[in-house]
Order: structure tokens, then C-alpha cells, then sequence
């Protein structure tokens, strides 16, 4: 199958801008990026009740995640216990099916820089990588806002089930750790019945198609999803929903200033389930009580923290301890929190930060 020029060039570009951001600064206003994302203010889904400081007076606590300079793994951490839960693989999975019994959406592992196209097609076997000529890639945003979904709505009618339109999507697998490309995938959605999502998908080049049905946890977020075994399913990604707070990973983002560039950062998404955040730069961290948290500012976005906190330039990240976030869990549990390095030693990807119980 002929590969789509624009995105062949997509996928070079981005390779050499990222070898270009570990060898000399770049220049992108990382600090203008930020402030953008926390401007897409959502209402709280979580119930309010009036603020009060908690029984015992807060006590300043910092923590160290140690990603490495690859940034290999993901790390789901814990405000409660100030743990990381667990790590895994950022690239042992491909896509995530939504749990909530409300919600039925499927997305792209964003820290693997997948992309995806739908086509008009209803037939795996017809469609072909010349099918996404003239069509946009679309990327997995670091917020996992629904209405921005790479995949978007799979379904022609949503009632108590949703009814799939069966149109085929083509999907990049996103580069591997030496910024390959790691290949094209059909995947063609059933549908959703008793619980459980129905899909098939062919590799590129392969004339078969393979058959699943993935079940929804409620104990989790989303259920993990590889396309590399006969399997499919992938366990032990996501620690149980109630217990963790932030995932420390790579995510893809789009810069359209100065040009339209998709790219890969280094952040923290918070647990969709359980988490809201947002950002204030006009405040003394050290003074902060509770009464300067704003409910109202809070951001449903998983990126609602991000990776703004820090900044590359002259060969180096700098971390911005000006930059401060305020978090509320499930629980009515109120924090400040601001990051304050990003190396040991001379090594980049080990953030560590501090955080107050308000």
C-alpha cells in the first residue's frame, strides 16, 4: 500500500525536531502553551461542599519520580500516600476503551505519537493507505477531551447501547524509542453490547483480520489494548481507579504556532476519575491557604498539569517553581503543588515537586 506523503513527512519532521530539542533549544513558547491549555475551563463534575482545612495542620511533603532520560515507562503516583503505585511500558498498550458505564469512547495511547484517519469505508479489506490521501492525522491530545478524540464518535446512533456506522479507521502505530515508524493498522468497531466493545482489525499487508471483545473494569479508568499479541488485552497497566492521582508519561500535543507541528512532551495527566486541577503563576507558593483555592478555575482536563511547569532552553530544562498548581481529589481533599527540579545530576526525566495539604 502507498504510504500518504504529508503524513511520511509528518513523521520525519518530527524526528528531527526532536533530535533538534536534545541537542540545542528549540525556542517554542512552552510558557504561552500552558497558560493556553488552562483557559479550557470545564464545569466540576465533583459535588462541592464548603473548604475547610483538614483536622491536622498541613505538613509539607516532595516526592521523586524517577522516569530517566528515555522516559520509557509510566508511573502512576499517589497524593494520598506520596507513592508511585506502579510503572509500566508506555508503549504496552495501543488503545484504551473507556469503563465508565456512561461513557464509550476508545483512544489512542498518546505517549506512543499515534495518529489516526476514518475513512469512508465499511469493508476492511477495501481500504488501503491511499484512503487517507487529502485527510488530516488526527493525534490523541494529552487532555482526552472527549469532543477533541482522535478517534471521536464510532457510533451512528448512541441510546442505551451505542450502534456503530462500522467505518474502517486507519491508524499509525507511532514511532518506537529510535523515532520509527512502527507501522499502519484497520480497525473497524462492532459495537458495544452487555458490557463488552466488539472490534477486528487488519494489519497492513496481512489479508486476515482478527476478532475481540473487550470488557469494561469498573475497578479501572479505561481496559489496555495491544495490537502486538494474540491476546489483546493488557492487564496490570492502570492501578485500581480510586488510589491514584497522577500518571507521569509521555503525551502527544499540537503546536500551531509559529506552524502547525504535532509533538511529543513530557508531563503528568491527572486520573480523570478522581482529579481536577489548574494553574496560577500570580501567587507566593509559600503564603498560599486555603482560601486562595478558586473551585470555580478547576480543569477536567487530563493535562490540566501537564508539562508546563518546565521549560528547555540553552541545552538545558529549567523547572518554573513560580508556576503553581492547585489539586482537588475525590475525597474534598485540597493541595498546592509546585514542581522544583528536573535532573539528577546532569540527567533530564526525574521531576520532583512539593505539595501542601491545604
Amino acid at each position: 500500500m502507498g504510504q500518504n506523503i504529508l503524513h511520511k513527512f509528518n513523521i520525519a519532521f518530527f524526528q528531527v525536531v526532536n533530535l533538534i530539542n536534545h541537542k540545542q533549544s528549540y525556542g517554542l513558547n512552552f510558557t504561552y502553551l500552558a497558560l493556553l491549555m488552562v483557559t479550557l475551563l470545564l464545569q466540576s463534575c465533583f459535588k462541592e461542599k464548603p473548604l475547610a482545612p483538614p483536622p491536622n495542620q498541613s505538613i509539607g511533603q516532595t516526592a521523586l519520580i524517577s522516569m530517566g532520560p528515555g522516559y520509557a515507562n509510566q508511573f502512576f503516583y499517589s497524593l494520598e500516600t506520596n507513592t508511585v503505585l506502579s510503572q509500566n511500558d508506555r508503549n504496552a498498550y495501543d488503545l484504551l476503551f473507556d469503563c465508565d458505564a456512561n461513557s464509550f469512547y476508545i483512544w489512542l495511547n498518546t505517549a506512543k505519537f499515534m495518529s489516526v484517519i476514518k475513512t469512508d469505508k465499511s469493508n476492511l479489506d477495501l481500504v488501503t493507505l491511499n484512503d487517507t490521501i487529502g485527510k488530516e492525522w488526527k493525534y490523541e491530545l494529552g487532555s482526552f477531551n472527549k469532543d477533541s478524540s482522535a478517534l471521536g464518535t464510532w457510533w451512528s446512533s448512541l441510546g442505551t447501547e451505542p450502534v456503530s456506522d462500522n467505518k474502517v479507521y486507519i491508524i499509525h502505530l507511532g514511532l518506537d524509542a529510535n523515532g520509527e515508524s512502527m507501522g499502519y493498522i484497520k480497525l473497524q468497531i462492532h459495537d458495544f453490547s452487555s458490557g463488552e466493545y466488539s472490534i477486528s482489525y487488519m494489519r497492513e499487508g496481512e489479508n486476515s483480520s482478527r476478532n475481540f471483545t473487550i470488557a469494561k473494569d469498573n475497578t479501572r479508568n479505561y481496559a489496555y489494548f495491544t495490537f502486538t499479541n494474540d491476546s489483546g488485552i493488557v492487564d496490570g497497566i492502570e492501578p485500581d481507579k480510586a488510589l491514584w492521582d497522577f500518571c507521569f508519561t509521555r503525551y502527544s500535543v499540537v503546536f500551531y504556532e509559529p506552524y502547525y507541528l504535532p509533538y511529543l512532551v513530557t508531563g503528568v495527566l491527572h486520573n480523570p476519575s478522581r482529579v481536577q486541577a489548574y494553574i496560577d503563576s500570580t501567587v507566593n507558593f509559600e503564603t498560599i491557604t486555603i482560601s486562595n483555592f478558586e473551585t470555580d478555575r478547576l480543569l477536567a482536563d487530563r493535562d490540566a498539569i501537564g508539562y508546563g511547569w518546565k521549560r528547555f532552553t540553552n541545552n538545558d530544562y529549567t523547572t518554573l517553581p513560580g508556576h503553581v498548581y492547585f489539586v482537588k481529589t475525590a475525597e474534598d481533599r485540597y493541595y498546592k503543588l509546585h514542581f522544583v527540579d528536573f535532573k539528577q545530576g546532569n540527567a533530564w526525566g526525574y521531576p520532583a515537586f512539593e505539595f501542601y495539604r491545604l
